[in-house]
Order: structure tokens, then sequence, then C-alpha cells
């Protein structure tokens, strides 16, 4: 039977299946490093995935996110792309647990492979993996772990040891005592804790970028405050308005600039936490636990970068209501000036109207008289045969004349105002 696929099952499948850690097999280094790849360098960087020692050529193709292989002497490599992070990891065996921290000669090809890789590195971590807790401990004392900052707690029936600090060759030193953890399990274990120290640390990249833009935000809070008094006060509001509008430029390019940043920062914090709560840690009295390490570390900066995040937000909303405000304002402003112009502009037509009905009664007067004129002439001819003198057929043709003429003029405006209104 063909079943017809959706276009992203395969997809989907790779993705469910893609995370996965080789089993661990105590006594091994596994060395994980954690890089940023510009996107102009991640065609070089998958060159470079592809090259790692023992890969199965079929498996490097150019759409997989996920690369593995195992080389000569059973050094295991994988490379990871994630969405903004890429993670190259070597695990390499040892005959004892004395030297799991220590470079040998085979090692060479592989910390060349770890080191040439392109990008700029976050987090690069050794990890020292023994048999039993006595074995663990014996290691420990060389590391030169600091009390202070030791970190040790048991996860499951496994026991780990860190410091998290740097040491010179740009690695931090993590120990992990398996404790009869069967290598699946292990592997698993050892992937959950690098995965939260690695989403840990994307998580911190968003605290300097809201400790650096603070002051802006600051600043803008400062400038929102003084415009809303000097609103209050009066001032112009054309001006004001200006005001407002450079300043929601500022903060909406502040905000375009921090949002992705932010919004990492939390996403990765969330994952780091639910990393957490899966490892449940058991205490060991006189040592840190990784909850209380995350807690005092990433915690804060991810609460930091929120309050930013929402101080942005907040000062976004009051800058909006401060310009939907004056705007109202300047609106009022200008309806109240129309009002003035609508009300000059009536006077006006008052005005228009009673000149016209001057002009309409002068223009009868006007018409009236010329007409009276034409009709004395006629009468001057008539007068003889009617036996009358021709200033009295003038005189009694004088208000005829007017009424004719005003009751012509009158309908003739009439009908013009109708022809207006339709």
């Amino acid at each position: 039977m063909a079943l017809k696929n959706h276009p992203l099952r395969s997809r989907i499948g790779a993705e469910i299946h893609m995370r996965r850690m080789a089993a661990l097999q105590a006594p091994c280094q596994m060395l994980q490093v954690v890089r940023i790849v510009e996107a102009a360098d991640h065609g070089r960087e998958r060159a470079h995935a592809a090259a790692m020692p023992g890969v199965v050529r079929s498996e490097a193709q150019s759409g997989v996110s996920h690369i593995s292989g195992v080389a000569a002497g059973g050094i295991a490599y994988m490379w990871e792309r994630h969405s903004e992070a890429t993670t190259s990891t070597v695990v390499l065996p040892r005959r004892a647990a004395a030297g799991v921290f220590a470079d040998e000669q085979n090692d060479a090809e592989a910390m060349r492979w770890l080191s040439d890789a392109p990008g700029s590195v976050i987090r690069a971590v050794r990890i020292g993996i023994v048999a039993t807790g006595r074995e663990a401990e014996a290691v420990a004392a060389t590391c030169s772990f600091a009390e202070s900052d030791l970190v040790s707690c048991y996860l499951g029936k496994a026991r780990i040891w860190t410091d998290f600090h740097t040491r010179g060759d740009g690695f931090g030193r993590l120990l992990v005592a398996a404790n009869g953890v069967p290598p699946n399990d292990l592997g698993r274990l050892v992937q959950r804790v690098q995965e939260l120290g690695n989403y840990r640390n994307m998580a911190l990249m968003g605290l300097p970028l809201a400790q650096e833009k603070a002051r802006e935000v600051a600043e803008a809070e400062a400038a929102i405050v003084d415009l809303a008094g000097r609103m209050a006060a009066g001032e112009d509001d054309r001006a004001l308005l200006d005001e407002l509008s450079a300043l929601a430029s500022r903060v909406t390019s502040l905000t375009a600039a921090t949002a992705y940043r932010m919004s990492a920062t939390a996403a990765y914090a969330a994952i780091a936490t639910d990393r957490l709560q899966q490892l449940d840690c058991t205490p060991v009295e006189g040592c840190l636990t990784l909850d209380e390490f995350t807690e005092r570390r990433l915690l804060p900066a991810a609460r930091t970068c929120s309050s930013f995040v929402l101080r942005l937000e907040s000062l976004s909303g009051r800058i909006e209501r401060a310009t939907s405000l004056l705007r109202t304002r300047v609106e009022m402003s200008v309806e109240e000036q129309n009002v003035a112009l609508l009300q000059s502009m009536n006077r006006t037509a008052v005005r228009q109207v009673r000149i016209q009905k001057l002009v309409e009664g002068l223009s009868v007067m006007a018409v009236s008289y010329y007409a009276v004129g034409l009709l004395s002439y006629l009468a001057k001819g008539v007068s003889a045969a009617l036996g009358t003198h021709a200033e009295i057929l003038a005189a009694a043709a004088v208000i005829p004349v007017l009424l004719v003429v005003w009751i012509y003029l009158r309908g003739k405006v009439r009908r013009i105002e109708q022809e207006g209104e339709d």
C-alpha cells in the first residue's frame, strides 16, 4: 500500500531524532564547543562539519542540521545547528580514570577539528566521565575546583562536580561519576546537563544588552515625564507633538534593536528551567547544587531582561496615550478655528445677501427710471392726439413701471435661487 506523505513528514521525523547523544562509556572525555556563527559563514561552517573524520558522506547533506561520525580509535564526532548557535562535540575514549582530562597524542586531529570551526565561542566544556564516585573524587582533587563556587550534586545515581570557571585552554571542567548508570542513559543525562549550561549561556546574552540600553530607556522615561508636565502647563501643542513623535521614533528603534535578543532570552531561560527540573538534583552537603547555582545566576538575569521589556512596553503605551491626548487637543483647536471660520463666512454671506437686496432695489429704480424715460418720449408723440400733456402721461406710468420691473426682477432672482438649491 502506497502512502501519500505530507511534504514535512520526513523533516518532522528527522527533528524528533535529531538531538541524540551517543552512548557514553566510562572512562572517557567529552569536549563540546558552542558557537555563534554569522550567516555569511554558514557555508564554510557546513563544509567544516561535513569534513569531520569518520563521517558518512551520505549524512553530510546540505539541508541536514545534524552530522555525526566515528573515526579510528572510537573517537566520536557530532555537529548540530540550532536556531541561533551550533554545537561541535567530540568524545574521546580513555583507558584510565586518571587521564580523563589529559590530552593524548591521538587527540590532535579532533582538537584541530574543534578549534578550526568558524564562529565565536559562547561556551566550551571538557567533560570527564568516570565509572565510580571514588575515581571521581581522586580526579576532582587534581582539577583545582574553586571551593567557594563548587557545584556538586546527585542526578539520580550519577554525581557531578564543576565550578563553571574557564581554564587557560578556554574550556570549563565538568566531572561526572556514572555510578552504574547505563551508557545510553548516561549519554542522555550528560546531554541534559549540557543543554542546561548551553541554554543558560545563550539566555545570559541578553543581560549585557539590557544593561547597556537601560540608560536610553531611563532617558526616554524622563523625557515623557517632562513632556507630560509641559502639556499640563499649556505649551504649544504643535511643538510638543513634534517632540513626542521624535521620542516615539527613538523608542520604536530601541524596541526593534532589542526585541529579538530579549525574546530569545525569555525562551532560552524557559528551556534551561525545564532542563533543570528534568535533572531533579539531590544536594550534597557543603556544595552548591545546579538548582541553586542556576537560580542565583540565571533567574536574576532573566528577570532583568523581562523588566527591561516591560519598561519598554510601558513607555510605548505612555507615549501612545500622550500622543493621542495631544492630537485630540490639536484637533479640537483646529475644530474651533473651523467654527470661527464658518461663523465668519456666515456673517459674510448675510452681508452679501443684504447688499444683494440693496442692489436689487437700486436695479429696480434704475431700470424703472430708464423705462419711464423711454415712455416719456412716447408720451410726447401721442400727447397732442390725446389732448393732454406728455408730463402727465409720464407721471401716470411711473407706478405701473415700477411694479412691472420689480415683479420681473424678483421672478428672475427666485428662479436663480431655486436652480442653485437643485
